[in-house]
């Protein structure tokens, strides 16, 4: 269903082995693996990053509780605006000056943010973040499927999740503790520092993984056709929205946690950010177990008991909130059931999603970031201005969420859809 689409008629290359041999590869060199994972972990860096100094930033700049969050939603929404764009060029112009050109971005964007002497400027910042991060996330995770098989793919991107899980458990620890020592702005330093690191580490180990004969023509027009024909494929559009509404609860939980658990429960941003850290164990957990029992259960399998684990983490929140609702325990164990959940979901709506059209792939995975990241900034923005700020606000946004995946999943998510590979 809607397999063999591409942007300019051109042929694109079956999964290849690692330097070009053009066997069908197993498993990505390790070195290129870290690379890839390191890449990948850009986007929570800059998200969990953030979330703990979110309270002294609006202490700082003056800018009241509702309106920081926006900062969130301003990073994702760019985020996936651009990721249109940086598919059409990944597929013209091959994907390292892309990611390259994304990583030069982001930490002069970091660096902006960090001098900013007001609000409006910070914004400005995170929208310039946001569209670099696009630009080195999208291809970081193009790359797995330009190497590797459907399954394959699956299996590396639960594997890449594992490695780079203990990044959502670090972040807000020493984002807390620079907030503490040096106030706001050391977190945006900290993301311009790391991302330089992450480029100089990967000027080797990154390899070109589309070949001059495989690229697309840079034709707007025409990518725009052949997105409007990628985007109109049914289980495309499934994967999309399901991979959305898992998402956004975990970004909802980023922006909206520090409002709940240090302005209406009273903890310290210390005190939150370890709670933060705790959240998102179930993270590492839940990438590595999946990793190991997509082969045997297969990804539709695996995805869907991955919505039930999220949903599951919603209801109990809500029923923990209600219970005790001035306790911290009530949202973040709950939250770690909903992000063991998500390290289900996550790598087999991407594999399964970017299997559909094997012939543009970088365009099929501009339109799962740009559902993703949409819909995630969107609901973001949307209960920043909604939500009492109560813990129970909090949960039954994670459960809204959780249902969404759910319901999309299993209603809509049919086995065997995908391409083979």
């Amino acid at each position: 269903m809607g397999e063999g689409m591409t942007t300019a008629g051109a042929r694109a290359p079956a999964a290849q082995a690692p330097g070009g041999s053009g066997a069908p590869a197993e498993h990505l060199p390790r070195a290129l693996l870290l690379v890839v994972a390191a890449l990948t972990a850009i986007l929570p860096l800059s998200t969990d990053g953030l979330s703990p100094a979110l309270p002294a930033v609006s202490a700082g700049l003056g800018v009241p509780t509702a309106d920081v969050a926006g900062l969130m939603s301003a990073f994702v929404i760019a985020f996936a605006a651009v990721q249109l764009v940086c598919g059409m060029l990944a597929d013209a112009l091959g994907r390292r000056p892309i990611i390259y050109g994304g990583l030069i971005l982001y930490v002069a964007a970091s660096l902006l943010g960090a001098l900013a002497r007001d609000f409006p400027m910070l914004m400005l910042a995170r929208v310039l973040q946001g569209l670099g991060c696009a630009a080195i996330v999208l291809l970081a995770r193009t790359i797995v499927r330009d190497l590797l098989d459907r399954v394959a793919a699956a299996r590396t991107l639960g594997l890449v999740g594992a490695i780079y899980g203990p990044v959502p458990i670090l972040v807000p620890l020493a984002s807390g503790a620079l907030v503490t020592a040096f106030g706001w702005r050391a977190p945006l330093l900290g993301m311009a520092l790391v991302c330089a690191f992450v480029m100089l580490a990967s000027l080797r180990a990154l390899p070109e993984t589309l070949r001059p004969a495989h690229r697309l023509p840079l034709d707007p027009r025409g990518v725009a056709r052949s997105l409007m024909q990628v985007a109109r494929s049914r289980p495309l559009l499934a994967y999309m929205a399901g991979n959305a509404f898992a998402y956004t609860g975990i970004l909802l939980f980023s922006a909206a946690g520090p409002r709940v658990i240090v302005d209406h429960l009273g903890q310290s941003i210390g005190a939150y950010a370890m709670m933060f850290a705790l959240s998102t164990g179930g993270f590492v957990i839940g990438s590595f177990v999946s990793s190991r029992i997509v082969h045997r259960c297969g990804m539709e399998a695996t995805l869907r008991l991955g919505t039930l684990l999220q949903i599951t983490g919603g209801l109990v929140m809500i029923a923990a909130t209600l219970a005790a609702p001035e306790r911290w325990a009530a949202l973040i164990f709950p939250q770690m059931i909903y992000t063991f959940g998500w390290g289900f979901v996550q790598p087999q709506m991407q594999a399964g999603a970017l299997s559909l059209h094997p012939r543009a792939i970088g365009q099929a995975s501009a339109l799962l970031g740009f559902g993703q990241l949409a819909t995630a900034g969107i609901v973001v923005a949307l209960f920043a201005r909604l939500s009492d700020g109560s813990a129970l606000s909090l949960a039954l946004g994670m459960a809204f969420c959780a249902v969404m995946a759910l319901v999309i999943a299993w209603g809509f998510i049919r086995t065997g859809e995908a391409a083979a590979g």
